[in-house]
């Protein structure tokens, strides 16, 4: 039997409500390697309960017990974790979910064997599991190409204040992601370290993480489907408590993009308001060369929207949880519309053809949160969707099912 959730829009198609969003993963998770590497502790106040965070910081309670650590999904921990355990005293294995073992680490190794690292394939050359034998490393100059994940570069930048001569990072290409690097330098300043980015160069002298009391961000990633519910929406309003313009976070570029379709957020010391206020343009170009985990919730949303346009900036996608251009094509499909690669680094959204639909349109989400999420709002013009696997959400998101209750989504559990 399939394990399907039914997804129900309230009837007049509107949104209105108040969402509580998880705290930042993205942030827990660079907090939790910090702490680890400080040599104080300190509390991390509203710390993420997603799966990623809660699977990062048991490897990392466990790392002492036992030198067996399962990353699971988790790219961030098994990227994290790769410089991490490269630091520390002991022989480590550290694997993942098959998906995971598909996915590219050569660039992070081969860094790290350069300052010194004893790492090696245990399986596949240039894939997960990996077996570490940590140490002290010097540190010094590094190249790493940038183009396929950010988390190589923040992996190591987060453990460069430890290496004695600091280190050194000239990126190859264009870097991907570059505003998870960007949080990564910010987060290490506020623990006392300095460090400088000029043009593809990152310096991090050594120095010592300096501990103090933290409080993790609301998820702006996590925000992005819910604007998404209002750009579908007959009309709409929600407020999302201690939701910032000031944030870390890449991912706040959504209130400007949404801006521009008519979606207008209102920031107050408490949170931020966003309501629907007027239409949206036919056609629209964006780049998501430095926020891809939004590109899901912006196709379904143009999709189900009617709205056609550029897509850059995708090169990430194929690596993440799932081959997501493949996904999205897929799922696209099934409301008429095409996600096709025109020329490099260039993507065209294009509408086809309304198709026929069923009673209903069944979305799969290939073991990929975000696609859940993403294809969830499409009920608001479809008026039932199910969704494949919808537990699935746990990954960065573990109460998304009930927030959309709570504005009058009816949920049904178990369908067929």
């Amino acid at each position: 039997m399939e394990n399907l959730l039914l997804v129900n829009a309230p009837a007049d198609g509107t949104v209105k409500g108040r969402i509580e969003l998880p705290s930042s993963k993205s942030i827990s998770n660079r907090l939790l390697i910090i702490r680890a590497l400080s040599q104080y502790d300190f509390p991390i106040h509203e710390l993420s309960e997603a799966e990623d965070t809660k699977a990062l910081l048991l490897a990392l309670e466990s790392e002492g017990l036992t030198h067996d650590i399962n990353a699971g999904h988790t790219g961030t921990a098994m990227r994290f974790l790769t410089a991490y355990l490269a630091t520390r005293p002991g022989s480590f294995y550290l694997t993942g979910s098959e998906r995971m073992k598909q996915r590219p680490i050569a660039p992070l190794v081969n860094a790290l064997q350069h300052l010194g690292a004893d790492i090696s394939y245990s399986e596949k050359p240039g894939f997960p599991p990996l077996k570490i034998k940590g140490k002290k490393l010097k540190g010094g100059n590094i190249n790493v190409e940038a183009g396929i994940s950010s988390q190589f570069i923040s992996s190591l930048l987060l453990i460069a204040p430890t290496l004695d001569d600091g280190l050194e990072i000239t990126l190859g290409g264009i870097p991907v992601s570059s505003e998870y690097i960007k949080m990564t330098l910010g987060l290490m300043s506020q623990f006392g370290i300095e460090s400088r980015w000029e043009r593809n160069v990152i310096s991090v002298l050594p120095g010592s993480y300096q501990p103090r009391k933290i409080t993790v961000e609301r998820d702006w990633s996590g925000a992005s489907y819910f604007y998404e519910l209002l750009l579908l929406s007959e009309k709409g309003s929600l407020f999302f408590p201690g939701l910032s313009a000031k944030s870390l976070q890449g991912d706040k570029i959504l209130w400007e993009w949404f801006g521009h379709l008519g979606i207008t957020t209102k920031f107050t010391h408490e949170g931020a308001f966003v309501e629907k206020t007027k239409g949206h343009p036919e056609f629209v170009s964006f780049s998501f060369l430095g926020n891809p985990d939004l590109a899901q919730a912006m196709a379904m949303a143009f999709a189900g929207s009617g709205i056609q346009g550029i897509f850059r900036g995708l090169e990430t996608l194929p690596h993440k949880e799932t081959d997501r251009i493949k996904a999205l094509q897929n799922e696209l499909g099934k409301l008429g519309y095409s996600l096709a690669a025109r020329e490099e680094g260039l993507w065209q959204l294009r509408k086809m053809a309304w198709p026929q639909l069923p009673g209903r349109v069944t979305f799969k989400t290939y073991n990929d949160h975000r696609m859940a999420m993403a294809c969830a709002p499409l009920s608001l013009k479809l008026g039932q969707v199910a969704i494949q696997d919808p537990e699935v959400v746990v990954k960065s998101f573990p109460n998304f099912w009930e927030n959309l209750k709570q504005i009058g989504f009816k949920l049904i559990y178990g369908a067929r």
